[in-house]
């Protein structure tokens, strides 16, 4: 049994930290939904638009060679969920496979855990590099896991959870979507119900809202109290305190004072999912407070957390590119990201990559 001194969590940890090592020389382009749509369209022949089929020979050819990879995201496989038709999104995720060359980025609350300490090692040692640990495998979309049988003597059991863990590792994610329930993952309902929760909380509170600068002062105190527990993990291991440390009130709400001065500071733009989330959802309720959201407004959020920390462009949707350009915001130029819906300046963004 090979290096049973090395723990499933240190293996998969290993797995990925070698994953982005590889791709350090790729430049990550993401796509949303409506550009995978545009990508399996014109393979299929639907789709005829002389520009559309160069966009997609780009990204073939670029892929190919190895110059680009187009990550996908939870959200993206979530969307792709939805999908009713078998064909449709068999034909998707065969697209997928190619264009990703098989990567994907961890769900929002891994990534968030990596941002975070990632940000207490910068602050302890500003001059160190270190790869974002926030890519893994397609089948892994929905986030890295084990399995455990107890039956097994401990190294057996270790044994067995690196031997399926590789196994699923490299599975194309055809193999792991088709054996899912889709109704299962198909989240449309909830989404929506969370839209609803939230256009109603802007109305009942839209009285006390005073300016932008407060609204966004609220999101991110509101994504600091959703990161404070992940913080928390993250201090007792580096701490080696212990799963059994005593949580109090008082190092709670230090802990979300701490998360909140980080997004409001000089790091926020390392921290691109809590961030990125708390800007679009305060520029909703103030700009467009007159607008009520709607669940795919979310699935748009959640691409854009995604893409913006860790891709070089965002080929989007019109309503999230300008909510993202706009000039209370301006995330493109914080992360340094082309962000369009155009096709044309989606060309142009992949021509200046030869």
């Amino acid at each position: 049994m090979a290096h049973p001194d090395v723990s499933i969590e240190a293996h998969i940890g290993k797995c990925c930290q070698a994953l982005s090592d590889d791709l350090a020389e790729r430049t990550p382009v993401y796509l949303d939904l409506r550009f995978w749509v545009i990508a399996r369209e014109v393979r299929s022949g639907i789709r005829t638009d002389p520009r559309e089929r160069k966009l997609v020979h780009h990204l073939e050819r670029l892929a190919r060679q190895g110059r680009i990879f187009c990550p996908i995201s939870a959200t993206t496989f979530l969307e792709l969920m939805k999908i009713g038709d078998d064909a449709r999104r068999q034909a998707t995720l065969e697209v997928i496979e190619e264009l990703s060359l098989g990567v994907s980025l961890m769900p929002e609350p891994e990534r968030t855990e990596d941002e975070l300490e990632a940000v207490i090692h910068w602050s302890l040692a500003p001059n160190a590099t270190a790869l974002p640990r926030v890519w893994t495998r397609l089948a892994y979309t929905m986030g890295n896991f084990h399995v455990s049988d107890d039956r097994f003597p401990p190294e057996t059991q270790l044994a067995i959870q690196k031997a399926f863990f590789d196994h699923v590792w490299q599975q194309p994610l055809a193999a792991a979507a088709g054996s899912l329930d889709r109704t299962e993952f198909d989240m449309t309902r909830d989404m929506a119900a969370l839209a609803d929760k939230l256009n109603e909380g802007n109305r009942v509170h839209q009285a006390e809202m005073t300016s932008f600068e407060s609204v966004l002062s609220d999101e991110l105190r509101g994504v600091a109290e959703v990161a404070e527990p992940i913080l928390g993990q993250i201090i007792a291991r580096l701490g080696n305190f212990g799963p059994d440390v005593e949580r109090s009130e008082q190092n709670s709400q230090m802990a979300v004072n701490l998360v909140y001065a980080m997004l409001g500071g000089e790091h926020r733009s390392r921290l691109p999912t809590i961030h990125v989330h708390a800007c679009l959802n305060a520029l909703f309720r103030w700009d467009y407070r007159s607008k009520s959201m709607t669940g795919n407004d979310l699935f748009d959020f959640g691409h854009a957390a995604a893409a913006l920390g860790y891709c070089d462009a965002f080929f989007t949707e019109a309503g999230i590119a300008r909510s993202i350009a706009h000039q209370r915001l301006k995330l493109d130029q914080l992360y340094r990201c082309v962000v369009t819906n155009d096709v044309d300046q989606a060309l142009t963004f992949l021509r200046s990559l030869n």
